[in-house]
């Protein structure tokens, strides 16, 4: 019974990361006209190209929380 419940557990804890990984960003500003996002270390960048290159913007730009 206790391996099932830690197999369940793991399961359910592996499907939760891999839709944080899969998740889209939601824009917290905007800079030039295009949607600013939170990066991992804090800094904020867009989205240059349909092959989602990030492009960080400076600091000051930057009034993602």
């Amino acid at each position: 019974m206790k391996t099932i419940l830690s197999i369940l557990i793991m399961a359910v804890a592996m499907l939760a990361s891999s839709n944080e990984l899969t998740a889209k960003p939601k824009p917290c500003g905007t800079y030039n006209g295009r949607n600013l996002y939170k990066g991992e270390k804090g800094g904020c960048y867009y989205l240059k190209t349909k092959k989602k290159i990030k492009t960080y913007v400076d600091k000051k730009h930057c009034n993602c929380k």
